[in-house]
């Protein structure tokens, strides 16, 4: 009965963490949702910069403290490890829902392209951002990324494969596809606001604040091999030369 409650608690948080992905896609765009980036009652420029730089600074927080080796080395001890990953999943659309709910409306235009043509360009651009963005979940495993696997294999009775690693297709342009598309996202709509650009410049600052410590775990997990991709990949500008650090910013 435990096997099959945590499948079914994974399941349940596949698909919320789906659902929250989709929300952001369509908060971002303007469409879709009950509550867009756009939507609401405008407070002050001041007020709406500082509660939705706060806003984005929380849930970034969240993320890189979940996503810490040594935080999921604690967590498991509350936590069944089959159903950690799906748990933060909850957690992540929890506090996706702060995000929206409480996000200030800056509608202050900084662009605003109307011709059908280039309307309908950028918004192809938009979604094939996010495509490559759940493309890229599936070199090591969409629905382990989503929490579902783990729970799966204790459903089975299967033992975890340890595979080496391995730098294919979108990881072989840049070390951080994912991380790429949520800063590239947010700039490709037609109708640009100041609140896209305060969450696009949020979202770039915590970026680059987490992805060292991201990478660090990474080293402490996989070691030399990912060392070594790490001179050879570039971290987000596609065909750049990386450092001797392994980044190709200054």
């Amino acid at each position: 009965m435990t096997k099959i409650l945590m499948l079914i608690y994974a399941l349940l948080a596949y698909l919320v963490g789906l659902a929250s992905i989709l929300y952001i896609v369509g908060f971002l765009a303007d469409i879709g949702v009950p509550k867009a980036i756009s939507d609401g009652v405008a407070p002050s420029v001041i007020e709406g910069v500082l509660v939705d730089t706060g806003l984005v600074a929380i849930f970034g927080l969240h993320h890189s403290i979940t996503a810490r080796s040594a935080f999921k080395r604690w967590w498991v001890r509350i936590i069944p490890a089959p159903i950690e990953r799906a748990t933060y999943l909850f957690m992540t659309a929890f506090m996706t829902g702060i995000l929206v709910s409480f996000w200030q409306p800056i509608p202050i235009t900084i662009w605003q392209v109307e011709h059908p043509f280039f309307v309908n360009l950028i918004r192809a651009g938009y979604a094939g951002v996010w495509v490559m963005m759940v493309a890229a979940t599936f070199h090591f495993g969409h629905f382990s990324f989503l929490g579902l696997t783990q729970a799966w294999r204790v459903f089975r009775q299967t033992i975890r494969s340890c595979p080496d690693m391995s730098a294919r297709y979108l990881y072989a342009i840049v070390r951080h596809p994912i991380s790429l598309g949520w800063m590239v996202a947010p700039f490709l709509v037609p109708h640009f606001t100041v609140g896209h650009l305060v969450f696009a410049v949020a979202t770039l600052v915590y970026i680059a604040l987490a992805t060292p410590f991201e990478e660090a775990d990474l080293v402490e997990e996989i070691g030399a091999p990912y060392q070594a991709y790490q001179q050879k990949v570039p971290k987000f500008i596609p065909f750049m030369k990386p450092t001797k650090q392994g980044s190709e910013l200054p």
